[in-house]
């Protein structure tokens, strides 16, 4: 393309928003100007357009900004969903092979998780999670997989939208309650959902990560409470996991990335 077509104000916002990795997360004013050879004046405006426009922000405490949750939004959009489902087609359909219940892959849809793929069970079994529901990641097994590589800031801002609303006795209603649990499937590898969005309704889910170690996806199964015994649960947390890891593989991930 010819240089006359390019705009220098929006080549300097994304040269402002390519400062961000995993290292630097958040960055101030100064230090953006001093890292682009620019003015400070120049910085600013730049920012507090990004900042208007949900790409950036600021921490009320340090000063500094941080990239903005609308940038997480058009990431999930700009990732190719059809793709991603065509991948894990086939693996949903041998986890239900497996496991003999509903296959599901959830991604973020802004502040709710949304159902993308589905494989039903053969068995007959009325299930709220439809193909394209849309519903709180905090009560069920893939939301919180999702929000569990979220970062704090991220979260904080699901819980402000959301809010924490209760379906069962097991919903989890409390930050405090939701960090706790978001910490421990981060380390296990997996999220349980039980019966915390329908009563007699089970959940269990996994994550499916990209080239870079972000998780994009979770895959789940979800049935009656009484087909998920202890007897059995282990296996089925192994096979959720198993698939899950497949088409990691397939999306580019590497277990040592």
């Amino acid at each position: 393309m010819a240089n006359e077509y390019l705009i220098n104000s929006i080549i300097r916002a994304v040269d402002i928003l390519e400062l961000y990795n995993h290292h630097d997360t958040e960055l101030g004013i100064s230090e953006m100007a001093r890292r682009l050879n620019l003015y400070k004046s120049t910085v600013y405006r730049i920012v507090s357009t990004l900042e208007h426009k949900g790409m950036l922000e600021q921490d009320p405490q340090s000063g500094k900004y941080r990239l903005g949750l609308k940038l997480y939004k058009l990431g999930i959009l700009a990732r190719n969903d059809d793709e991603l489902i065509s991948i894990s087609s086939p693996h949903l359909k041998r986890l239900t092979e497996k496991t003999g219940e509903t296959s599901n892959m959830v991604v973020m849809d802004g502040s709710m998780s949304v159902y993308i793929a589905q494989y039903e069970s053969s068995r007959m079994v009325r299930m709220f999670t439809r193909l394209g529901a849309k519903v709180f990641p905090h009560c069920n097994g893939a939301g919180k997989v999702l929000l569990s590589d979220m970062t704090e800031d991220e979260i904080e801002y699901v819980i402000a939208a959301n809010g924490l609303p209760r379906y069962t006795q097991n919903t989890i209603t409390t930050r405090e309650k939701l960090m706790n649990e978001l910490k421990l499937i981060k380390s296990r590898g997996y999220a349980v959902d039980n019966q915390e969005r329908e009563e007699g309704v089970m959940c269990l889910a996994a994550p499916v990560k990209d080239g870079s170690g972000k998780v994009i996806a979770a895959i789940s199964i979800s049935g009656p409470r009484d087909r998920f015994g202890k007897n059995r649960v282990e296996e089925l947390i192994r096979a959720v996991r198993e698939e899950a890891g497949e088409i990691s593989t397939a999306c580019g991930y590497k277990q040592d990335s």
